[in-house]
């Protein structure tokens, strides 16, 4: 996580000298997630929380950029009890470039690192989830002016490819292709690591759904106020999709903004 945050200030630092229009920023505010596992229950878990976001973007009449990272951590109670609680822990760090064409920015982004952990006591096989997952996605933004006070950026990216490796299974406590592949190992603390690259599955756009959009309103070039949805479902046993959808609202405080005709 350290040189992701390295990594982070570093691309922040050797862009904003060069940028027509620069902003590095520091974003907090809220998210209501819905998740649900229809492998092991039909129960929905939703919970609003609070989130916190670094990032820079910088625009010009020629390209896109831009890089992010936020956190988030909570606590849901189990349905139907007050005392049961599921703990939360997620992170993500994405990055993109973006082209101009007739006024219409079309690239790519890559999540470099989307991780969520959901640990509690009552599912027995499923009382720790964890997904950790890199996409890629096509992408597509616009941005409007509206004077000289507001402009309006949109923005849609749809996942093409993605690598994850979650757990746990439909019938154990591992990856599925873990199990599918007669690797299960109760003394190889590997084998169910969600930071195992080997571990990883690929998923493509035919056999799951990743979705993200955002609308960020900016003021005077300081100030920004953006809504962001994500969902992401997919199947590794047909018929029974995990599905994660976050709404999310930010302030966003740009605390260098730079601009360069």
């Amino acid at each position: 996580m350290k040189k992701i945050l390295t990594l982070l200030i570093l691309t922040m630092t050797l862009y904003t000298g060069f940028a027509q229009d620069t902003k590095v920023y520091f974003g907090l505010g809220g998210q209501y997630n819905s998740f649900q596992d229809t492998r092991f229950s039909d129960v929905q878990f939703n919970k609003a929380s609070i989130v916190p976001e670094i990032g820079f973007y910088r625009i010009s009449t020629v390209d896109y950029w831009y890089l992010n990272a936020n956190a988030f951590i909570f606590n849901t109670n189990f349905p139907g009890s007050d005392t049961i609680k599921i703990a939360t822990l997620g992170y993500n760090v994405k990055l993109g470039y973006l082209r101009n064409y007739k006024g219409h920015y079309i690239g790519g982004a890559w999540t470099v690192l989307d991780y969520i952990s959901r640990d509690n006591n009552l599912l027995g096989n499923n009382s720790n989830f964890y997904r950790l997952a890199s996409d890629i996605f096509i992408s597509w933004k616009y941005k409007y002016t509206l004077n000289d006070n507001w402009n309006i950026d949109l923005g849609v990216d749809y996942g093409l490819l993605s690598f994850i490796n979650t757990a746990p299974s439909f019938t154990a406590n591992f990856p599925q292709n873990v199990v599918d592949n007669g690797e299960v190992s109760f003394s190889d603390a590997s084998s169910r690591d969600p930071y195992n690259l080997g571990n990883m599955t690929a998923k493509y756009f035919g056999n799951q759904l990743n979705i993200n959009s955002i609308l960020r309103a900016n003021f005077r070039n300081r100030f920004s106020l953006a809504y962001e949805w994500r969902v992401r479902s997919y199947s590794d046993n047909a018929g029974y999709p995990v599905t994660d959808a976050t709404h999310s609202i930010m302030l966003q405080f740009n605390f260098i903004s730079h601009t360069k005709n």
